[in-house]
């Protein structure tokens, strides 16, 4: 198989272009793609655990803590304890991220709607099954023997 045909290589290509195109557009707001979807998760559904915030943006928690670190320091979110289980910590939109709701919340759909309006319904249709039926499947890892490079 051709380098060019690894379906890995081809998904990770048409991503960091996407990513790069979004990284520019975020420039005025100081924002990365994750930062960005994060508050987009958050307009969505403000005040989520951080567990049910990882799965919703499919982060590791010790990843997500460090991007909520910074959009604390940058004063756009905040961490709070659930009134129900004080172990458990929600995380908040302050008035700062609530004045850009509807810039952003714009942003995203004028960026989603440019990367879609370059596909048929048809191959929408196609997409989203083949993306989710790459992300929820179960791969088996292949041993590699040490003695192999």
């Amino acid at each position: 198989m051709l380098f060019k045909d690894c379906l890995c290589f081809l998904v990770g290509k048409a991503a960091r272009k996407m990513a790069r195109i979004t990284r520019e557009r975020l420039v005025p707001y100081g924002l990365t793609p994750t930062q960005f979807f994060l508050l987009t998760a958050l307009y969505e559904e403000d005040g989520l655990l951080i567990s049910v915030l990882a799965r919703k943006v499919a982060l590791d928690r010790a990843t997500l803590t460090g991007l909520l670190d910074r959009l604390k320091r940058d004063g756009l979110t905040e961490r709070r304890a659930d009134p129900e289980d004080r172990r458990a910590i929600r995380i908040y939109l302050t008035a700062k991220a609530e004045g850009l709701r509807e810039e952003l919340t714009e942003l995203y759909h004028d960026n989603n709607g440019m990367f879609l309006s370059l596909l048929s319904q048809e191959e929408k249709d196609v997409f989203e099954r083949v993306v989710n039926k790459l992300e929820t499947a179960s791969f088996e890892m292949k041993q590699v023997p040490e003695n192999e490079p």
